[in-house]
């Protein structure tokens, strides 16, 4: 009797205390309050919260055959009613995509679709261009493992949610140009927001009711998530956070395009109730909502030559896999200016948490993720390797390999040069990972001819299969990698180098050579005729790179339209090929006239290598640089 006493007076102390240090919180207790685990949590929260001025936190915490954890942190808001709770809603971004899935899978379970269903044949009316249609056609699964081949979105589309929410229907007709399969559909991995967009028209063409209203009516209803909508109407503006930038600066609500990809809007407690739903394999209490099998398929990828070769790590259906101390977790991030989100879960353990953010402070949620990751793995055991290893040759060509599944494929030429080649080494029984530059590597057991599990997990996290393009490759959770030549790799990194030392010395001489013509009245005119234009193009190639980074006010409307801004920068890439040309154009003609070594030899060879860098600009689509395309 006692016991309960002193609990029930720490109870009010902790009610108190926390009334008076500058939150508002509610949390849903656990057995005993006096937890001091959880106790420290909430004010280690509290501590990370109290660095970012404006920030609020949502955090669910769940365990299978435990009370739920459940809290809402940070400062309230000056102009709203609610304080912040558990049922303060931000915005969750690309945790949206778990909901096409489900409704999706809703579907299959009652016989309306299949996974394996054409999208021509659904929806004949959407535009994508596939070069493997009859051959290799898009499917559903495609679309929502990310298997389609197609671009990221372009800027125009992410732009386009400063407008008013429009249909999906007309969301889907704005800008098609995205949608062009780069490779054979199924084959590769390539992260695509238009993807879960046109599976979301799917739902709504198959049930023949908008794909929010389908959501609501078999997921959100019936798991009494009430504080979730897709749209800024009356119950986020009661009830949502004011939402910030990377910079901890309030930006306004934006009604993203592509709403069933990224547009979703809940709260920590509605959020924990999916959470369960994956947790207990599609049921909650006496609710069956799904088939534990539907559960299942979300969280493993079937689709391509790497998953049926083996590979248990990845992306599902709108659900991948993300490693912690050995840790797998399944479920989702999210991310958009004016928030950060996560659900993640490990299905072996029961247990999970939700994080909700209203700002895009990648720093503050790095630091909250380490935090509940270390919270929910502090009392598990360290997963130990189990699997025999495979005493056989290891088949794996020792060197670099280049991944060939790039996300946008107008920074493909990063990829090529260095930002995409990753280091191979082959040891007994085990294969090292790395980039291209010294770092950390991952390390990779050999427990078959062609499988490999990732570290400790026990999961297959590389497996040697084959694309139908590049042919023998190597399949990791997020890449496609193909071997190529070190003296490529070296070459190229050789003249990447040279070229940014000669655009420095360029500079240099041309600055020199003007003020000592200035002094030596018009002595080195023919030197400074031949470097002006190589220094222009040095000029231009420079602005093409970082124009769009100098941080200009509402720069991603002004780039997404034809503006003075974004023809400066159109103009800039095809004036920096124009230049190159005209450059050796006139050190040619230059050739007779007695021009000082020391200034010719550096001037050929930076227009030189200004020559070979706009040939593979070109030809990897980066110039010219239309961003509004």
């Amino acid at each position: 009797m006692l016991n309960y006493f002193f609990r029930f007076l720490l109870s009010i102390s902790l009610v108190l205390l926390l009334s008076f240090s500058g939150f508002s919180n509610q949390m849903i207790p656990l057995d005993s309050v006096s937890d001091s685990r959880y106790i420290q949590l909430q004010n280690e929260i509290k501590n990370i919260v109290n660095d970012y001025k404006g920030l609020r936190v949502g955090v669910a915490l769940i365990s299978k055959g435990q009370p739920d954890w459940i809290v809402g942190l940070g400062n309230s808001d000056a102009n709203k009613t609610q304080p912040v709770s558990e049922n303060t809603i931000f915005r969750t971004a690309s945790i949206s995509k778990m909901f096409v899935a489900l409704a999706i899978l809703k579907l299959h379970e009652r016989g309306h679709l299949k996974l394996e269903d054409r999208i021509k044949n659904i929806v004949p009316e959407v535009e994508f261009e596939n070069p493997w249609e009859d051959t290799d056609p898009i499917r559903i699964v495609h679309l929502l493992e990310h298997t389609t081949g197609w671009d990221e979105i372009h800027l125009v589309e992410r732009v386009h949610n400063h407008n008013s929410p429009i249909s999906l229907k007309k969301a889907l007709e704005f800008h098609p140009h995205s949608r062009k399969s780069r490779w054979v559909p199924g084959s590769r991995l390539s992260y695509s927001n238009s993807g879960f967009a046109v599976a979301a028209y799917v739902v709504e063409k198959t049930s023949g009711m908008p794909y929010e209203k389908f959501v609501h009516e078999n997921i959100l209803k019936p798991l009494k998530m009430d504080h979730t909508t897709f749209f800024n109407d009356a119950l986020y503006q009661k009830w949502g956070a004011e939402t910030y930038n990377w910079a901890m600066k309030k930006v306004a609500y934006k009604n993203e395009l592509y709403r069933p990809s990224g547009a979703m809007n809940s709260s920590p407690k509605d959020l924990a109730q999916i959470l369960k739903l994956l947790l207990y394999r599609g049921s909650i209490d006496s609710l069956n909502l799904f088939g534990e099998k539907s559960i299942l398929r979300m969280e493993v990828s079937q689709s391509t030559p790497g998953a049926q070769a083996g590979l248990e790590l990845g992306y599902g259906l709108g659900n991948f896999t993300s490693i912690y101390n050995g840790f797998v977790y399944h479920g989702h991030d999210g991310a958009m200016d004016g928030g950060l989100s996560q659900l993640a879960y490990l299905p072996e353990h029961g247990l999970g948490h939700i994080l909700v953010l209203n700002a895009n402070n990648a720093e503050a949620m790095q630091r909250l993720v380490k935090l509940i990751r270390e919270f929910e793995t502090e009392k598990l055991l360290v997963p130990e390797f189990k699997k025999n290893k495979y005493e056989g040759s290891i088949d794996i060509e020792e060197g670099f390999y280049l991944a060939v599944n790039p996300r946008n494929q107008n920074l493909f030429y990063q990829d090529v040069l260095f930002a995409g080649i990753e280091k191979i080494e082959v040891q007994k029984n085990s294969v090292s990972r790395s980039w291209l530059l010294p770092g950390p590597s991952i390390l990779y057991h050999q427990v078959s001819p062609n499988q490999f599990t990732l570290g400790t997990t026990n999961k297959i996290g590389l497996v040697i299969a084959s694309d139908p393009i590049a042919g023998k490759v190597l399949y990791s959770e997020n890449s496609v990698l193909m071997p190529i030549s070190s003296f490529k790799v070296f070459s190229q990194l050789s003249l990447l180098g040279l070229w940014i030392v000669m655009i420095i010395a360029g500079l240099f001489i041309f600055i020199i050579l003007t003020i000592m013509n200035l002094l030596k009245k018009g002595k080195y005119k023919m030197e400074i005729k031949i470097t002006a234009m190589p220094t222009i193009t040095s000029i231009l190639i420079i602005l093409t790179f970082f124009l769009r980074y100098f941080g200009f006010e509402n720069a991603d409307l002004l780039f997404s339209v034809p503006s003075l801004l974004s023809i400066s920068l159109v103009s800039s890439s095809i004036f920096f090929v124009v230049g190159t040309v005209f450059s050796l154009v006139v050190i040619y003609r230059s050739r007779r006239s007695k021009i000082q070594k020391l200034v010719l030899y550096p001037v050929v060879i930076l227009s030189c290598l200004h020559l070979f860098t706009a040939i593979h600009l070109v030809y990897y689509g980066f110039i010219p640089l239309v961003t509004w395309a």
